[in-house]
């Protein structure tokens, strides 16, 4: 009978992924998405375009799209590469494809990018030159319980393995779980540690922080295994970090580096930082949760200016922490109750588990295999993977997009498919997961203190009335709100430190999502984080979509430029730049950098720093001496905190410029001369000349 189920499950796991093929024959998407399955498998001249989940954003690579594998290369791994023979005859493990690459792109001053699904959007993917496709390193490497009953175990896992594959295979293999997880399993391991990725579990910071190890290549192929020291354990600081890298060379074993400091930077690094080969998780014993799913109503004032919201109390106690595994979908649509025809309400839906010894529906594989009609167990009907589909939710936005005005009843039906009567017990991982990745909505998500949470929902809900009322632009899903606890993570959405400098100890996270296809969706999510941003300092989750720029990273989070330093030395020659660190504006610190650099140059050259200021003023017409003596006085870690950078830059460039002739922008970059051989990436030459013509200008 298992053999019958397990075949069954089998057929319908590839039915579930053939959704692909469904697309492309029933080409009703409104938009460029129809043919997205089609384009996906081609490519231009025998290259390979990666899209990323959705197929709104794709990359081209102009080297080569290259898949380290656990096989044993015996080949040049990219275009251009030249290994030495004898090095090709031994071949190359995983780890060492991905650090010969990566030194390969530091001797050629290329871009390297890491990626997995490409479950993300804000340019997360994109490189210009080598994109390395981790997919393929999707094995677990190791597993050692760390106490005598076995109940903790720290299971190293290769980068590329997707949640939804982990959590089934050391369940299976080991008994063993993770803490919590998210509504979302398509996501590779990396890519969820390097964007801070959340569960829904409010006793549980982000998931970077069930992280022990990461097993990483960083600039010039150099190896590194990055741990927090242990308890009683030396905490190396970073000054010892930074001479070992710099001393250390490609080819040499893994560095092992035991610092609190460097791991809360390189546990939230959006791939910036390196290439992770493999993280190693400390996971707990498997455990089932039992569920409560319950309609309850949240009064909606009728005085758009003044009126009053706030969740009902039994959300508040749930949100407080009554609820372990707490979550709650809300309907932005005010109707009239079912209850009480005078009350204006939103409909809302909310989930409640708490672990159990109980194992409620049968768990075998033949009834796992047609559970909810040939379902593995999810969180509601309309969480079955052959509904969710991209033909169901064109259908849907065509049907919506014809009949206006039956939105909120289409909103009200989808909550209608979470609830559920009776409690639902299940694995933790059927209770917790929505999607495995089959359907690809656009979403965005606001990290706030938990006590903002009421104000902040009753604005969100505004402005999806008043945006729609004037764009008639909708979306048919509800919003979806969760908690967690706060953590000490440099550019995590929940470090607990505060922009205001305040402490918090718990957040929670709204989502606003939209279905593929929909119409307008980047600006309404920009119209939306640009006011959680000005009212409530929030935080935009990373890997989804949002317009963050350096200006409000700087403000957001300020733990900035203890990331940066690690940053700057794990990064040194920008192989790991892309348009996303251009446009968060981490490139800049390279720049700070820069203009450090050229500080030291002309204290040198003038003996005493007067004399600059004294230069400057001669020349008026060039420079602002106000800047140079700015300049002077500014520390290199104040530029982080704020925007002179790039006119101080400009300032000493000038300066240098009219000293000297130039020839080349190495006459006037530290990093170009004899006494510094290093070649400094040739955007960080680029910013620079682009600012001195600027000035010049």
């Amino acid at each position: 009978m298992n053999y019958i189920g397990s075949f069954f499950k089998d057929i319908y796991q590839k039915m579930a992924g053939s959704c692909d093929i469904v697309d492309c024959c029933f080409g009703l998407r409104p938009c460029h998405q129809c043919i997205f399955p089609c384009i996906k498998k081609c490519g231009y001249a025998n290259r390979t375009v990666f899209y990323n989940y959705d197929g709104t954003e794709s990359v081209e690579p102009l080297v080569d799209y290259f898949k380290p594998t656990n096989s044993l290369a015996t080949k040049n791994l990219v275009r251009g590469m030249s290994l030495d023979k004898a090095v090709l005859k031994k071949g190359l493990t995983a780890v060492e494809q991905i650090a010969a690459v990566i030194n390969f792109a530091h001797e050629n001053e290329l871009r390297v990018r890491a990626v997995g699904t490409g479950s993300s959007w804000s340019k997360l993917t994109n490189v210009r030159d080598i994109l390395m496709d981790m997919t393929n390193l999707d094995q677990i490497l190791k597993a050692e319980p760390q106490n005598e009953d076995g109940s903790i175990y720290h299971i190293e896992v290769q980068a590329g393995m997707k949640l939804h594959d982990l959590v089934r295979e050391i369940d299976v293999k080991y008994g063993m779980s993770l803490p919590c997880m998210g509504n979302y399993a398509g996501q590779t391991i990396a890519g969820i540690i390097s964007t801070s990725t959340h569960g829904t579990g409010q006793d549980y910071p982000t998931m970077s922080n069930f992280v022990v190890e990461i097993h990483m290549v960083i600039a010039r192929g150099i190896q590194i295994k990055v741990r927090a020291a242990a308890d009683g354990e030396e905490d190396e600081d970073f000054e010892s970090v930074e001479r070992r890298i710099n001393a250390a060379k490609y080819g040499d074993a893994p560095l092992e580096i035991h610092s609190t400091d460097v791991f809360r930077a390189v546990a939230v690094g959006f791939g910036s930082l390196g290439a992770i080969y493999s993280v190693t998780l400390e996971c707990v014993p498997v455990y089932n949760i039992e569920e409560t799913r319950h309609y309850i109503e949240m009064d909606w004032p009728s005085d758009k200016q003044t009126g009053h919201f706030e969740t009902p109390s039994e959300l508040k106690e749930l949100a407080s922490g009554a609820g372990r595994y707490f979550s709650f979908f809300v309907n932005p649509f005010p109707r009239k109750s079912w209850q009480d025809a005078d009350r204006t309400v939103l409909r809302s839906v909310y989930f409640s588990g708490e672990r159990t010894d109980e194992t409620g529906s049968c768990q075998c594989d033949c009834c796992m295999a047609f559970q909810c009609c040939v379902c593995t167990g999810c969180r509601g009907q309309s969480a079955c993977q052959i509904v969710q589909t991209d033909c169901a939710a064109t259908c849907l936005q065509i049907v919506a997009n014809c009949l206006p005005s039956f939105i909120p009843s289409f909103a009200d039906c989808g909550l209608h498919q979470f609830a559920r009567d009776a409690p639902y017990i299940q694995k933790w991982y059927n209770v917790l997961t929505f999607t495995n990745g089959n359907l690809h909505l656009k979403t965005a998500e606001y990290c706030i203190p938990v006590e903002d949470m009421d104000n902040a929902l009753k604005d969100i809900v505004r402005i999806m009335q008043d945006y729609g009322k004037l764009y008639r632009a909708y979306t048919l899903l509800p919003i979806y709100v969760r908690m967690v606890k706060a953590d000490d993570l440099y550019l995590s959405p929940a470090n607990r430190r505060r922009p205001d400098g305040k402490e918090v100890d718990r957040f929670c996270y709204i989502e606003v999502s939209f279905l593929p296809g929909a119409y307008g969706v980047d600006e309404f999510h920009r119209k939306v984080e640009d006011y959680m941003f000005k009212h409530y300092m929030a935080r935009p989750h990373w890997a989804k979509n949002h317009f963050l720029n350096f200006n409000r990273v700087d403000k957001l989070y300020p733990d900035l430029h203890k990331w940066k330093r690690v940053y700057l030395l794990f990064n040194s020659d920008g192989t790991f730049d892309n348009e996303f660190t251009r446009k968060v504006g981490f490139e800049d610190l390279r720049d700070c950098e820069c203009s450090s650099e050229k500080q030291q140059r002309i204290n040198c050259s003038h003996r005493e720093t007067d004399q600059v200021s004294e230069t400057v003023t001669q020349q008026p017409s060039r420079v602002n001496a106000a800047h140079a003596q700015d300049y002077q006085n500014e520390l290199h870690t104040e530029c982080l905190h704020n925007h002179h950078c790039t006119s101080n830059v400009s300032t000493v460039d000038a300066e240098v410029i009219s000293s000297q002739p130039m020839k080349s922008a190495g006459d006037f970059l530290p990093s170009l001369t004899a006494e510094n051989s290093s070649p400094r990436p040739a955007n960080c030459r680029q910013h620079c000349l682009h600012h001195v013509n600027r000035t010049d200008g």
